[in-house]
């Protein structure tokens, strides 16, 4: 019929579908406000949905409006409905709401973790910053910086790393950087730690979870894939020979830059010394003035020739300079006699300038010190006050005086980003002995950072379908995790599992397996400890999952084994029981079994008096799954409908990711190409709006078979190469191989033009 177009009811059913879910509401209430903002009633937009065409050209405007505002559609999908709609003056409409227009370029995404620079101007180290750069672009492996403490390794360090990434006209110009440093815990770093954070920071998260030897292997690929500067702060206190040793031997292009206090025999064989001394006068000259000026005593600081007996006793070391600026602040006595206290303490120079700085602290700012040693990298304001029990103006002044007598260094990125505080290696050793001295403090300071600590971590909690609350961890789970071994060693088994719950989704969702792991081990003992039954099956069973989703069977086999140990003629109610045989379900598909698979989540359905809405869809579409891998696709269908009905219903977004997707796999196994190729665009848009990777690789190898069966070979492997990036990231080894499979096959196939 002239006024029906079949093309266009099924995509405006996609359009008002995807408005639903990204507003989280149901698709009646899409249909009423779209009928009202048009002028008719519900039923016109039941009958558009069935196929009919409207006859007026501003209800499709509306509509198409409401798509691609609200429904994140694109110019494609807009072309094609507008065609479907017959409307005449689509070009205009199009450009209107989708223009081609010169777009923005985004800029590309530059992988980098240095950290905030702890100072509002860098003194630029010309001398030395040249010969880092020189060595940088030499054959060598690694760069070493060599140094008394104090002298300005670490700031050196991260500028010239900032410089590599941003200066397209610098002699040795990087594509990433990757920053360790062994201050935040001396003698802990080693080589796995290192290829950790490099993965990590390449945004490669799914290597951290390889054996070391796989892990080894697949981040040196990537260090020879593309240019990246691999940097070691405060080597002098690691102990691990290995890493050492791999550094000296890193991958071409890339290359290492290491600060250390101590130059090592190895470091002859691929390492370019490069010694920074103090800093020249000028130097000198430039830092004093610009600290005077923080400090607000500029105007007592006259000409160079006034602070060169200032230089002299401190040899140009910035660390020393500092502190004595924000001692002449405080102790208010002529520059002759503070230099000559210098001179006094010969080769205990900063033991003597630390004790003088101390006996300037009051108590309150003596116990903001101490705690600062607690955390691992930085701390803010809030975490700080809390542990030190120093609150208000007391804490504040506190601060100013820790900062301008340079025991407490201040990050921060700009002006939209509030404070953190660090400190400077030689300054946490004296701390720490400081903190040694007074055991009492110390416990009760421990007690209130892990309460601190549990309080943020359960703000987060197991949050799928509040993913934004994943942010309150970003600066502090570093933090966190250490609180939580701090609470395994001393005894404190309720904060332990108290830290666990709030903090092992942050840990899973980032791909952080390390800590994920060891978080999960010391929750495992904790509970032991204190006979918690529920709380150790939980444990187990999340193991059992985690294990077998990485593909460590054998592991996964003993901690099944004692699970079921643990839970034989046990009752298990609620919660504890869907966790249970669902992650024992995990476990048989992972080894294949996919009919224990499927029993294990028919016996969650069985139970519906224990289901949740969240628990219910969750199994309805690991039973589908089941039923498709043993090729009963008209069952699995049926739970996948089911599934993705009531995800919407109560706004499960990535459940109705997930249902949507394997309902586009069954389309595509049909050869339904018109309603695959809806359902996976409306996917892919919907997996790049949550951020989910996984699914957004499924979508994309879907897309790929869809584009070759639609004979444009080219498209298929674009999709395909970034489903085969998806997967080598996240670190899914058998969905990459059979990818690249596919992937093979395509390029036998060459590539036939786009249709």
């Amino acid at each position: 019929m002239g006024n029906r177009s079949e093309t266009f009811g099924r995509l405006l059913k996609g359009a008002i579908n995807s408005i639903a879910t990204y507003e989280g509401k149901t698709a009646p209430i899409i249909e009423e406000e779209l009928a009202e903002q048009v002028g008719l009633a519900g039923s016109a937009i039941q009958r558009y949905k069935a196929g009919s065409l409207p006859p007026d050209p501003r209800t499709i405007e509306i509509i198409a409006e409401a798509a691609v505002r609200r429904g994140l559609f694109s110019r494609e999908w807009l072309q094609r409905f507008l065609h479907a709609a017959r409307y005449h003056q689509a070009d205009q409409l199009l450009d209107r709401l989708c223009p081609l227009g010169p777009a923005r370029p985004r800029p590309p995404r530059v992988y980098q973790n240095l950290p905030a620079p702890t100072y509002s101007q860098f003194v630029m180290r010309a001398e030395a910053f040249a010969e880092v750069l020189d060595g940088l672009s030499k054959r060598s492996a690694a760069v070493i910086i060599v140094g008394l403490g104090g002298n300005g390794k670490t700031s050196l360090a991260r500028e010239v790393a900032d410089a590599c990434l941003k200066d397209e006209n610098s002699p040795a110009r990087f594509d990433a950087a990757v920053w360790v440093s062994d201050k935040d815990r001396p003698g802990t770093t080693n080589l796995s730690i290192v290829l950790d954070e490099i993965a990590r920071t390449l945004d490669y998260p799914g290597f951290t979870q390889f054996e070391h030897d796989e892990k080894r292997r697949e981040v040196e690929q990537l260090l020879r894939r593309q240019r990246v500067l691999v940097c070691l702060d405060n080597v002098e206190t690691i102990t691990d020979g290995a890493l050492i040793a791999w550094l000296l031997n890193l991958p071409e292009p890339s290359k290492a830059m290491i600060t250390t206090r101590e130059y090592r025999r190895e470091y002859r064989r691929g390492g370019w010394p490069v010694e920074l001394r103090g800093m020249s006068d000028g130097e000198a000259w430039q830092l004093i003035h610009e600290r005077a000026r923080l400090l607000k005593i500029d105007q007592l600081i006259g000409a160079p020739a006034q602070v060169e007996p200032l230089l002299a006793a401190t040899g140009g070391n910035p660390k020393a300079l500092t502190i004595t600026l924000g001692l002449l602040k405080y102790e208010r006595r002529p520059l002759q006699q503070v230099v000559d206290d210098l001179y006094a303490a010969r080769g205990e120079l900063f033991a003597d300038l630390f004790d003088r700085a101390w006996s300037f602290l009051d108590e309150a700012a003596r116990r903001v010190l101490l705690v600062a040693t607690f955390f691992p990298t930085n701390a803010s304001a809030e975490a700080l006050s809390a542990s030190a029990d120093v609150q208000g103006f007391a804490f504040d002044r506190a601060v100013e005086r820790l900062a301008d007598l340079a025991l407490l260094d201040v990050q921060q990125d700009d002006l939209n980003h509030p404070p953190r505080y660090t400190i400077h290696p030689l300054v946490l050793a004296f701390a720490m002995a400081r903190l040694a001295d007074q055991p009492l403090f110390e416990r009760n300071a421990r007690e209130r950072w892990v309460s601190w600590c549990v309080t943020l971590a359960l703000q987060v909690g197991h949050c799928p379908h509040e993913v934004e609350k994943l942010s309150l961890l970003d600066l502090e789970h570093e933090t966190t995790f250490w609180a939580m071994k701090w609470a395994y060693h001393n005894r404190c088994y309720e904060d332990v599992l108290q830290l666990g719950h709030g903090s092992m989704y942050y840990y899973y969702v980032k791909g952080l397996w390390d800590k994920w792991f060891d978080a999960n081990l010391m929750r495992l003992e904790a509970v032991r400890k204190i006979e918690n039954f529920i709380e150790e099956v939980r444990a187990l069973a999340y193991q059992v999952q985690m294990l077998s989703r990485q593909g460590k069977i054998s592991e996964a086999t003993e901690f099944r084994q004692a699970l079921e140990h643990r839970i034989h003629n046990r009752p298990l109610s609620g919660d504890t029981f869907f966790l249970v045989h669902h992650c024992l379900g995990a476990y048989a598909l992972a080894i294949d079994d996919v009919k224990a698979a499927e029993m294990s989540w028919r016996r969650i359905l069985a139970e519906p008096e224990q289901l949740s809405h969240y628990r219910s869809v969750t199994s309805r579409q690991w039973v589908g799954l089941c039923l498709y891998y043993q090729g009963q696709k008209q069952a699995a269908r049926a739970l996948f409908q089911e599934a993705l009905h009531e995800a919407v219903a109560h706004n499960y977004g990535r459940y109705m990711l997930f249902n949507q997707i394997r309902l586009a796999a069954l389309e595509l196994d049909e050869e339904n190409i018109e309603r695959a190729e809806q359902a996976l665009e409306q996917s892919v848009r919907l997996a790049r709006h949550y951020h989910d990777r996984e699914q957004l690789a499924y979508a994309l190898r879907l897309t790929s078979r869809l584009c070759a069966m639609q004979e444009n070979t080219h498209a298929a492997k674009a999709a395909l190469a970034e489903a085969i990036d998806l997967f080598e990231r996240i670190g899914l080894r058998r969905d990459l191989a059979e990818a690249r499979e596919e992937l093979r096959r395509l390029d036998e196939m060459g590539d036939a033009p786009a249709v």
